[in-house]
């Protein structure tokens, strides 16, 4: 079964086993370059240095097992007390070096997931790319999940997957040396002719390695599809309950519980016929699996015993060999073995690769029809024929032109609908669709405020801070200035302060963290609903107070703030689109300080 892209609207097939591999080597790569070369370099030797000095550990203790079973075939007490004696310093060498090999192989993990997961988290939040992804068309499915998760999932298996194939190779060069040196050849005599089969322990087990993974590769090919099936639906029922947490106020005066209730049984349903059909084909494989377990103890004795019998091996040769047969089709069966573990991590890694992929492509594939941002050369906020269009080509708003100097406020009215989330984004640099443009004052910073600001789990300090850090005074003040003086004392205390502060709190939280932040364009997007208009207009009053020559841009929140407003641009719907009113709205003379130019129809 051929796999598909996850990302939605996209149906092309997805991308090769192998490359899915070499993309995801190039992608977590550079943890072995830069700043993090040192200690990647550090535990990949340690590690590699362990794992070849346990098997060489290994070997001993096979041939302590030759010479331990011949002292008692021979019965030899003094060899035999000699090899229980030197026993225990076997022992005790190889539990450290599986110490070592622990220790350093989680070290490893941990280190190289923190660097992949910091590479992506970055690249998700940096340049505000999780929100410019949410509308490229081309965002993977669940983008956190993926950090969170899959990130995990790609990388542990990796290192467990290099020390097993390191091991196993080693394994098979050192052991066949002993089937080949104790085994020897066998001669076969049938009727008056002789066969001699040279190093026959050593074909044998080759060939019936060949066998069994050949076998495995066969029946067990449709299993990476199916479980990055199975990941994907995980992820969805994952968040169609977050889905639900985060939206349990409303869902509740609804009363669409029902609704919910549906769409997640709907959910589970898809990802039980998921797991249904990987538990079928995992069914397939463990056939073979059990099957080869139980005859890979029995087969080197079967072929021992004529060699036994005749007397041309020894019972510690015996021993030896069947040791030696299982280690080595154990190294070769190292695909059957980890076969599983190779599907989850194809799928894991297939979902990293697609979530860097698509951060690669938001940032090199421009849209078709570009809006233009740039710096403008007199300071002041302009408007150019300014058309925003979604990303399927429908007109959201347009030819809206205008200047805002430094100091106005412009109030925005009329029937915005989606275009006003549109303007807001575009003139903060997040709206890529459209024509004309957009012209902002040189190394201006612009901020929005919503109407409901959201949140993260923590303290106020870090809402207010927005990563750079500021005095206790100055927090305080702000708060204090929007009303909020009883939080002051609570700057420290990590809360879910999305929940615990009401509406207007959080409005007035919002107007704070915004002063704090000294922006040159200020975005309001009916910031203070939840107040009335004379209230509203003093909260606006202390942020234009601290920010004196900020552009201010108010959408809606009614006819005070446009009396208050210096200049005023009211939209209209005509053949379906908002466009520019025809005319200025009529207004106060006192309060009409300027009205945005009209383009003539």
């Amino acid at each position: 079964m051929q796999a598909l892209s996850e990302t939605p609207g996209v149906t092309t097939a997805a991308p090769s086993d192998r490359q899915v591999a070499v993309r995801f080597a190039r992608l977590t790569g550079g943890f072995w370059r830069g700043a993090s070369a040192r200690r990647a370099w550090f535990w990949s030797l340690l590690l590699a240095s362990a794992i070849i000095l346990s098997v060489f550990a290994n070997v001993t203790v096979n041939r302590w097992n030759g010479w331990f079973f011949d002292a008692l075939e021979k019965r030899d007490t003094e060899s035999a007390l000699t090899a229980m004696a030197v026993f225990p310093v076997l022992v005790l060498v190889v539990a450290g070096l599986g110490v070592v090999i622990l220790v350093s192989r989680e070290t490893f993990q941990v280190h190289w997931r923190q660097w992949v997961t910091g590479k992506l988290a970055d690249g998700w939040v940096g340049e505000r790319r999780f929100f410019r992804l949410s509308l490229s068309g081309y965002e993977p499915a669940n983008p956190e999940y993926r950090i969170a998760d899959d990130v995990r999932w790609a990388t542990e298996p990796v290192v467990d997957f290099a020390i097993g194939l390191l091991s196993a190779v080693i394994t098979i060069i050192t052991f066949i040396e002993i089937l080949w040196e104790i085994g020897g050849a066998l001669t076969v005599r049938t009727g008056g002719s002789v066969i001699v089969i040279p190093a026959y322990l050593v074909l044998a087990a080759i060939v019936y390695a060949v066998l069994v993974s050949a076998l495995v590769t066969f029946v067990g090919r449709r299993l990476p599809g199916l479980i990055a099936a199975r990941n994907e639906g995980e992820a969805r029922l994952r968040f169609s309950l977050m889905r639900i947490r985060d939206h349990g106020e409303t869902i509740a005066l609804a009363r669409a519980e029902a609704g919910e209730r549906r769409a997640v049984a709907q959910t589970y349903e898809s990802l039980v016929g998921r797991w249904l059909a990987m538990i079928r084909q995992r069914g397939h494989l463990t056939w073979i699996t059990n099957g080869s377990g139980a005859l890979v103890p029995v087969v080197p004795l079967l072929l021992a015993a004529p060699k036994y019998l005749s007397g041309e091996m020894s019972l510690g040769g015996v021993v030896q060999v069947a040791a030696a047969f299982v280690a080595v089709q154990n190294a070769f069966n190292w695909l059957l073995d980890n076969f599983m573990r190779i599907a989850e991590w194809l799928a894991a890694a297939r979902r990293v690769n697609e979530l860097a992929d698509a951060l690669e492509r938001v940032d090199r594939e421009p849209p078709g029809e570009h809006l233009a941002v740039s710096a403008s050369r007199d300071g002041q906020l302009h408007l150019d024929e300014v058309t925003l269009i979604d990303r399927d080509g429908r007109t959201l708003v347009a030819d809206i032109s205008g200047s805002v100097p430094p100091g106005a406020m412009l109030h925005i009215s009329g029937e915005l609908g989606l275009g006003k989330a549109a303007l807001i984004q575009a003139i903060a640099g997040l709206w890529p669709w459209g024509r004309g443009a957009i012209g902002i004052p040189r190394g201006a910073f612009v901020t929005a405020v919503p109407q409901k600001l959201h949140l993260s789990e923590g303290s106020l300090r870090a809402v207010l801070e927005t990563g750079r850090t500021i005095p206790q005074v100055e927090l305080e003040g702000a708060l204090c200035r929007y009303g909020l003086s009883g939080l002051a004392p609570l700057l420290d205390e990590s809360r879910d302060w999305d929940k615990e502060l009401a509406t207007g709190d959080r409005q007035r939280l919002a107007l704070a963290r915004a002063e704090l932040e000294n922006p040159d364009i200020v975005l309001l997007d009916e910031a203070t609903s939840a107040f009335d208009t004379e209230h509203g207009l003093e909260l606006l009053a202390e942020l234009r107070a601290a920010r004196p020559d900020a552009i201010v841009i108010v959408f809606g929140q009614g006819a005070g703030f446009a009396e208050a407003a210096t200049q005023r641009l009211q939209l209209k719907r005509a053949g379906g689109v908002v466009r520019m009113a025809a005319r200025p709205p009529v207004s106060e003379p006192a309060a009409a300080a300027a009205t945005l130019p009209v383009p003539a129809e």
